[in-house]
C-alpha cells in the first residue's frame, strides 16, 4: 500500500548555522500535526480517536573530504484523546556516509527509530523498534557496463509479542546495467532475501528480473522490472511463486502538473509471520499552482493473499483515496492538510473494514 496523505517533506532553507562555509551545516526543524483515524486499529469495529503529534529534531551536513556526511535525531510524542495507551515516543536516528567521487561510488545509510501503526494485516496497531543498515554501491565496468549492489539488514522487535513475531531480514541484490542511448540504462538483476522471525517462519526468495530505468519513453521517466520471484518456507516446507512487477513512474503533463505511478508484486512477511502475496498499482497527480501552494491526490487498488497450510485462507483487497495541500510561506515555514480514505474488503469478518483520516500540519525548518 502507498503511503496516504500530502508527503510532508522538510522545507529546503539555509542552516541555522554555517560552521566553514557550507562545509558543515546545522538545521533544526519541528512540525505539530493534528489528526483524526475513524478506524485506530485498522479492523471491523471502527474505533476512532484523535490525536496531537509534536516532533523536533537536529540536522547535521558535512560536505569536506572523500566522505560526506548526512545525519539527523528527531523525536516525536503522539497523544491520543481516547486511547491513552498508545501514547508514544518515537525517537528516529539516522546516519549516512556517501562516497561521491572515484570509481567505485555508494553510501551506507544506518537508521534507529520507533514505529507505531494502524497494521491492516494482522487487524491491530502495533509498536515496534527497527533497525535498517544499507550499503549500496556502484562500479563502472566500461563506457557500456556498469554493476551496483545493494546490500541490507533489518531487525523489527515489536513491543507486544504475544501475538507479534520479530523480524529479521538479510537481503542481497546484484544488478548488472547496459547503457542504451544516453537516456536509457537496460538492466538485469538478481536478489536473495533471507527472513527469519520468532517460532520458526523462516523464508528464503529469490527473485531474477529485467527492466529499465530513465527515459522509457517520451517525458514518461523512471524504472521498469519485470521478473520471476520464488519463496522457499523453511518451517512448513513449502514453495510459492509468482510473477511479478516492480514500477516507480513519472510524467510530467505540464509545468505545473506531474503524474506519478507505482507498481509493485512482492512476497511479504507479516507481523505475526505469516507469508503474503502483495499487489497494489497507484496513482498520483501533483499540481504546483504557485510556488508556494501545491495541490496533490492519489488513487491506489491492491490485494493481499496470505499464504501457507497453516494460516487461515484469507484474501483481502483494497482501495485507498487521498487529497492533500501544502502551503509554503517562505523557505522556513509550512502548513499542510490532508484527507484520506480506505475500504479493506477481506474473506475473514474481523479484517473487513473502512477508515477515514484527516490532518492538519505546521512544519518550520531553520
Amino acid at each position: 500500500m502507498i503511503g496516504l496523505g500530502l508527503g510532508l517533506g522538510l522545507v529546503r532553507s539555509h542552516a541555522l548555522l554555517n560552521v566553514d562555509g557550507t562545509h558543515n551545516q546545522f538545521f533544526t526543524f519541528g512540525s505539530v500535526t493534528y489528526a483524526y483515524n475513524s478506524n485506530l486499529f485498522a479492523e471491523a469495529t471502527g474505533r476512532s480517536d484523535t490525536s496531537i503529534t509534536a516532533s523536533a529534531g537536529l540536522e547535521l551536513k558535512r560536505r569536506a573530504g572523500l566522505i560526506g556526511v548526512n545525519s539527523s535525531f528527531k523525536i516525536d510524542y503522539e497523544r491520543f484523546e481516547t486511547y491513552s495507551d498508545e501514547n508514544a515516543f518515537k525517537p528516529d536516528f539516522h546516519l549516512e556516509l556517501n562516497k561521491a567521487n572515484g570509481r567505485t561510488t555508494g553510501a551506507l545509510t544506518l537508521r534507529a527509530y520507533r514505529e507505531t501503526l494502524s497494521d491492516s494485516a494482522v487487524n491491530l496497531r502495533t509498536s515496534a523498534w527497527n533497525l535498517p543498515i544499507e550499503l549500496n554501491l556502484k562500479y563502472p565496468i566500461n563506457d557500456k557496463f556498469y554493476a551496483t549492489s545493494e546490500t541490507t539488514y533489518l531487525q523489527r522487535r515489536y513491543a507486544d509479542t504475544t501475538v507479534l513475531r520479530d523480524l529479521t531480514d538479510y537481503t542481497e541484490g546484484l544488478d548488472f546495467f547496459y547503457v542504451y542511448t544516453s537516456k536509457l540504462d537496460l538492466l538485469a538483476g538478481y536478489r536473495v532475501r533471507l527472513s527469519q522471525t520468532t517460532q520458526g517462519h523462516d523464508t528464503t526468495d529469490h527473485w531474477f528480473n529485467v527492466g529499465a530505468t530513465g527515459g522509457l519513453f517520451t517525458k514518461l521517466n523512471g524504472t521498469l522490472r519485470l521478473g520471476y520471484q520464488i519463496r522457499e518456507a523453511v518451517s512448513g516446507r513449502e514453495n510459492f511463486t509468482h510473477f511479478n512487477a516492480l514500477a516507480a513512474l513519472g510524467w510530467p503533463l505540464s509545468r505545473k502538473i506531474r503524474l506519478n505511478g507505482q507498481i509493485s508484486r512482492d512476497f511479504n512477511t507479516i507481523a505475526t509471520g505469516a507469508s503474503v502475496d502483495s499487489s497494489s498499482v497507484s496513482l498520483q497527480v501533483i499540481y504546483g499552482y504557485s510556488r508556494k501552494l501545491e495541490f496533490e491526490t492519489g488513487l491506489a487498488y491492491g490485494r493481499n493473499l496470505f499464504l501457507g497450510q497453516m494460516e487461515a485462507q484469507r484474501q483481502d483487497s483494497f482501495v485507498s483515496a487521498d487529497l492533500g495541500a501544502r502551503y509554503k510561506f517562505n523557505e522556513y515555514i509550512s502548513v499542510s492538510a490532508s484527507y484520506t480514505a480506505l475500504h479493506n474488503w477481506s474473506s475473514l469478518d474481523f479484517a473487513d473494514f473502512k477508515r477515514q483520516g484527516l490532518s492538519f500540519n505546521f512544519t518550520s525548518r531553520f
